[in-house]
């Protein structure tokens, strides 16, 4: 979870929450062909972003005390596979390895996936959080949003190769295949872009009336970027020269957004009032809400199996004090399996 985010959802708890929950509620579809199939419980520990990797059929899950692990035939959760600290991004690397960064002691560190064992710590920064591999150098890029930093690593030699400076604290990467890295700027709400080979920033979209764009998410095939603003809504923009093709409203608090390359569709919980809104586009690439499946308040990450149209999406009760780290509520952590399978086409 996002320094801002953290600091506006505090904020919220303590004064907006009745408002907010009714401003979300009254445009909202309803649920359309979605549903929860199967809950899945586990200790009260906060949580933030999750990655599942198809072919291990298993779900990690970034958490403040580590990396748990479910195993999706079983259903079986380990609570604590790896430990770490204020554990936020998971990337997996090549030869059954991984990566997740610890933002409590900036860290990124490797780990085996079979065995959980750690193989080697990285020095990257102040508060290491999003992350992603560029799977054609290999790199994995980290971002900090205390030095407000883009970061190159070499996670095979462990060493860092370079660092962007960012005006502004940079959240959720996505790489368009083509060289590209986009990210939103949090604090600036605006897409910032940055090519790869050069490791420089070259462009920055412009988002007017979005507070606080935390997730971005990306439709390759379409060119689409569709950014998550904290004021209850989502902008879509072409990600070839950052025109806004339009927005739709959602609840407030978005943290993740996933992109479902198989059914053409985003999936965006939001922390109030506790729902997750299925997101499409028209034929002119405009956002268009389609569907929102209540869950429970405090949902705000999400992680896909396209294959196997499954969704995964954690949830507990927040317990939210401001300057302090969120606590979940005793007995209410879970995760949610939500069927997404039965998309219509678009």
């Amino acid at each position: 979870m996002r320094r801002s985010l953290a600091a506006c959802l505090a904020m919220a708890f303590a004064a907006t929450l009745g408002a907010a929950a009714q401003a979300a509620e009254p445009t909202a579809p309803g649920p359309g062909p979605y549903k929860v199939v199967k809950t899945i419980t586990g200790d009260d520990v906060f949580w933030d972003y999750g990655t599942v990797i198809p072919e291990e059929q298993r779900l990690y899950l970034g958490r403040e005390d580590g990396v748990s692990v479910l195993d999706l035939r079983t259903d079986k959760l380990t609570p604590v596979f790896v430990p770490g600290k204020q554990v936020h991004a998971i990337v997996p690397l090549p030869g059954g390895r991984a990566l997740f960064t610890q933002g409590a002691v900036g860290l990124a560190t490797v780990f085996d996936r079979k065995s959980g064992k750690v193989i080697r710590d990285i020095d990257v920064g102040k508060k290491p959080d999003g992350a992603v591999r560029n799977p054609k150098t290999g790199e994995v890029i980290i971002f900090d949003g205390v030095l407000n930093q883009v970061i190159f690593v070499d996670p095979d030699k462990g060493k860092v190769l370079a660092r962007i400076p960012v005006e502004g604290e940079p959240d959720s990467p996505v790489l368009d295949g083509k060289g590209r890295l986009f990210f939103n700027i949090t604090d600036h709400s605006e897409v910032a872009v940055v090519d790869l080979a050069s490791r420089k920033l070259v462009n920055r979209y412009a988002m007017p009336n979005c507070q606080d764009a935390s997730p971005l998410a990306f439709d390759k095939a379409r060119g689409i970027l569709l950014a998550g603003c904290a004021n209850l809504k989502v902008v879509g923009l072409k990600a070839s020269n950052g025109d806004i093709l339009g927005t739709a409203t959602i609840g407030k608090y978005p943290d993740v957004i996933v992109f479902d390359p198989l059914r053409h569709v985003f999936y965006a919980p939001t922390v109030i009032p506790g729902s997750m809104t299925v997101i499409g586009e028209d034929r002119n690439g405009a956002p268009v809400a389609l569907a929102n499946l209540p869950l429970a308040f405090g949902v705000h990450t999400d992680a896909l199996d396209a294959a196997s149209g499954r969704l995964y999406v954690p949830a507990g009760d927040l317990k939210l004090v401001p300057g302090q780290r969120p606590a979940v509520g005793a007995g209410t952590f879970k995760i949610f399996v939500v069927d997404v399978s039965h998309t219509p086409a678009r």
